[in-house]
């Protein structure tokens, strides 16, 4: 493991800074997922999420998934009640050392489980990945995105270390650990969700749900993620910083439409003027 040279960015003035504080990554996303919305529909949108999973669950019973970028399995982690439950069978996928450690501890004892020390691309060998030490949630093949939280820490670009990684598509890893069809497929790989997505045939194998971020992705890679997800029949519901895809006929449509127009209330509840803000 090798680190990357420090560099003196002037954070005050870096991508994100309002008046000297972090506004996040969605404050200057280029994703066209990336709407203006007050800050409770990040909230409002999980709690959709959870009952997407919820739905799902009770339709299905026990439910194939396959969860890429798993980290430890707990932090910042929409599915991770529902596979703790026991009532999901599937696969986790993460790269990085340490919290692959962690992610197996976390679900020891856990039955229908399974763990791939892999990350995933659409070219099958070695990769250079890079991951901030301390800081086991921040790791990916994309540099630039890692160094997009610089404002966050001291010195970033000394935190940060990289090593060479296995690399499978996400078709293989499905079909080599026995998840043909996995019902449910969770992305959070800090910039290369799309790539991930790329490297699943969605059309083929059509998982109920899925889900992925995008803050981080480009206005143009995050349209063509955009319009292969409508163009396979899915609906799409997204807060500021994640997505979900849900494939037609999974649910009733009102119910879709009821959980998208909840989200799209939260977006479009910015305080009036003059009037008081609860």
């Amino acid at each position: 493991m090798s680190p990357v040279r420090p560099t003196n960015a002037n954070t005050k003035s870096a991508p994100g800074m309002v008046e000297g504080v972090w506004r996040g990554i969605a404050s200057f996303s280029e994703s066209v997922f990336c709407l203006e919305e007050p800050y409770n529909t990040k909230a409002i949108f999980g709690r959709v999420v959870q009952r997407v999973l919820e739905l799902l669950t009770n339709q299905l019973g026990t439910v194939p998934f396959v969860q890429v970028g798993a980290n430890d399995g707990i932090s910042a982690d929409h599915i991770h009640s529902f596979v703790k439950s026991g009532a999901w069978t599937g696969v986790l996928v993460e790269p990085a050392p340490v919290p692959f450690a962690r992610l197996r501890e976390n679900y020891r004892g856990v039955e229908g489980l399974q763990f791939a020390h892999v990350a995933i691309s659409t070219s099958e060998g070695t990769l250079p990945f890079y991951f901030v030490e301390g800081d086991d949630g921040l790791s990916s093949f994309s540099l630039d995105t890692i160094l997009s939280h610089v404002p966050k820490y001291e010195d970033l670009p000394g935190m940060i270390r990289t090593l060479e990684v296995q690399t499978r598509s996400l078709d293989t890893v499905c079909d080599d650990y026995g998840v043909t069809n996995p019902a449910v497929v969770a992305v959070d790989t800090e910039g290369t969700d799309d790539i991930v997505l790329e490297s699943l045939s969605i059309e083929e194998r059509k998982p109920s749900v899925i889900l992925f971020e995008h803050c981080h992705l480009s206005a143009e890679r995050s349209a063509r993620l955009r319009d292969r997800l409508v163009d396979a029949e899915y609906r799409l519901i997204h807060d500021r910083h994640d997505a979900l895809a849900i494939a037609a006929g999974t649910f009733g449509e009102p119910e879709v439409d009821f959980m998208a127009d909840v989200v799209a209330a939260a977006r479009a509840n910015f305080p009036k003027p003059g009037l008081d803000t609860l």
